[in-house]
């Protein structure tokens, strides 16, 4: 019986343990290996959100303020060349905020925004994004920079501007909210 076990048994239990740990040390490293994974795209993509938080609200800052300068500038031209119209709706206007504080003069504004500075914001978020998946982010994006191509700005081209913006601000939150869906359930393992 004793030569049997050690002819036999022993070897077999021994070459039975050595397959059951090589089996774990293989399963062990796939999981390291995913979970390494994980971790990887969950962080590169809260970077991403953080990255895209940050220039989205540093590029509506400058166009909103782009807008102000023209709204401004027009403002200013119709002043030189005033209508009954315009007289009523200023004098309206005046007396409306008789004892309001104006804006401006609780705010500095940059004397101009520089062209290059602007479209490389624009075009730099553009590349961010996925053309496939985000057209309506990018069709957003591309409005601005024609915007800003064009020479001449109207009241009208103002105010479509700021309709823009509103729905940029809208879009990226929904993005964000999204893409924010995304690392949780990634986090949890949950790859998609």
């Amino acid at each position: 019986m004793k030569d049997f076990f050690n002819t036999y048994i022993l070897p077999s239990g021994v070459i039975l343990t050595f397959v059951a740990t090589c089996i774990n040390i293989y399963y062990t490293r796939q999981n390291s290996k995913k979970g390494k994974y994980i971790d990887t795209i969950t962080s590169e993509r809260i970077k991403w959100l953080s990255i895209i938080r940050t220039d989205i609200s540093d590029l509506i800052a400058v166009i909103s303020e782009t807008l102000i300068f023209y709204k401004y500038e027009i403002d200013q031209i119709e002043s030189q060349n005033p209508d009954e119209s315009y007289i009523a709706d200023t004098n309206y206007k005046y007396q409306l905020h008789y004892f309001d504080s104006i804006t401006k003069n609780s705010l500095k504004f940059k004397e101009q925004v520089e062209y290059e500075t602007i479209v490389k914001k624009l075009y730099i978020l553009q590349l961010r994004f996925n053309p496939i998946e985000d057209s309506g982010t990018l069709n957003l994006i591309r409005f601005f920079i024609d915007f800003y191509k064009s020479e001449y700005k109207s009241k009208s081209d103002i105010e479509e501007a700021n309709k823009v913006i509103n729905d940029l601000v809208i879009d990226i939150q929904s993005l964000l909210k999204k893409e924010w869906e995304k690392v949780k359930r990634e986090s949890k393992g949950q790859l998609s």
